[in-house]
């Protein structure tokens, strides 16, 4: 019979009629190798494996201001208790193999980055002047993009359209790369069977964009231990310029996600800050009904650093235009360090730095 743990949020007191302990901590029986647990209504069904070498095993989870309900069930045992941003809970869990794993859980909030609002340089960057480009003709009459747009009425529906669209052309897989980095090559090769990471849905995203009209760039983000981590430092997607609005807007093609505050979207800074300040108040659009929770949760951490091309021109075997030497521009929040390394291998000395989001937001020529 399934036993319930219940830990109180205000002191150390434990409601454990059939509990036991181990060194003076509640410990759940394990059914097998792995985990559930659920924050509120949402379950996460067999994420967490226990880990009796790490000591703690720490599970850090995002509460967004306020207090939710945490659950943890091992196929055993069951407990259950109040999270909120500076809680701490530990327990047991005894695993099948007779080893304690110390299991510590955390709440914590995001804050808020702060970048400057006052313009700092005077860079150029190079859009497509309009749809033209025979690169563009191509992919547009291959993929048949003006009828996934046609008789759609604002910027943001067209390029959700568009969005979905690159969202459904493979499965993502992290560790493909495609032979040639287009947009023609890659749905080639994806109509082939190939399966491909993040990097190629903002490439081929970016690229439908700009063959239907709508100004598009391809986007990197970095976290912050961007230059100490051996892996998973960055995540590729794009932001495109709404005219009708007159901002820029970041799309995930990977998640087939677009933030929106108020009714407004949002760029990659402003997505970062309404997650820290407005949770609850924010969506995530999306014609594949991407949840808003799960998706949040994952990109915050890579909501840090970000650059673009200066040069963001479409097209197969052309330099690239710079601003003194350098291709991209990178956005740094006040007060961080401006990252000379990638995952503590590979050199980032291809761009210029700034703090200012009018910089980096600067609306593009169109002449």
């Amino acid at each position: 019979m399934k036993r319930l743990l219940t830990l109180l949020l205000a002191g150390a007191s434990l409601l454990a009629s059939a509990q036991t302990t181990y060194k003076g901590l509640p410990v759940l029986e394990a059914a097998g190798k792995t985990a559930d647990y659920r924050v509120d209504a949402r379950w996460r069904k067999g994420t967490w494996g226990f880990a009796p070498e790490a000591v703690p095993d720490v599970l850090e989870l995002p509460v967004f201001g306020r207090t939710v309900q945490f659950g943890f069930y091992t196929g055993k045992d069951s407990l259950l208790f109040p999270l909120s941003a500076g809680t701490v809970r530990r327990f047991y869990v005894h695993t099948t193999d007779n080893k304690y794993a110390l299991t510590e859980v955390r709440g914590f909030d995001f804050q808020p980055l702060s970048v400057t609002a006052a313009p700092s340089r005077r860079d150029t960057f190079w859009y497509e002047q309009g749809t033209a480009n025979p690169f563009l003709e191509q992919l547009r009459s291959t993929y048949a993009l003006n009828d996934l747009v046609r008789n759609v009425g604002s910027d943001s529906a067209r390029a959700l359209r568009i969005l979905k669209w690159t969202h459904d052309q493979w499965s993502h897989n992290g560790s493909n790369e495609p032979s040639k980095p287009d947009a023609l090559t890659i749905l080639r090769e994806a109509r082939g069977g190939k399966h491909f990471r993040c990097v190629e849905y903002g490439i081929v995203a970016a690229s439908a964009l700009n063959a239907v009209g709508l100004p598009a760039r391809v986007l990197a983000l970095k976290t912050k231990d961007v230059e100490t981590t051996a892996s998973g430092a960055g995540h590729v997607l794009l932001e495109v310029y709404l005219s009708d609005l007159k901002k820029w807007v970041l799309m995930d093609g990977q998640w087939d996600a677009m933030p929106v505050l108020n009714g407004v979207p949002l760029n990659a800074v402003e997505f970062q800050q309404a997650i820290a300040r407005n949770y609850d108040a924010l969506q995530v659009r999306s014609l594949s009904g991407t949840d808003k929770e799960a998706y949040t949760s994952w990109i915050f951490p890579y909501l840090y650093y970000f650059d673009v091309k200066f040069d963001n021109r479409e097209g197969t075997g052309r330099k690239l235009a710079t601003q003194g030497g350098k291709p991209s521009l990178m956005l740094v929040p006040e007060g961080a360090k401006e990252p000379t390394v990638f995952q503590k291998e590979w050199p980032i000395n291809n761009v210029v730095y700034t703090h200012s989001a009018a910089d980096f937001y600067a609306a593009p020529v169109m002449k």
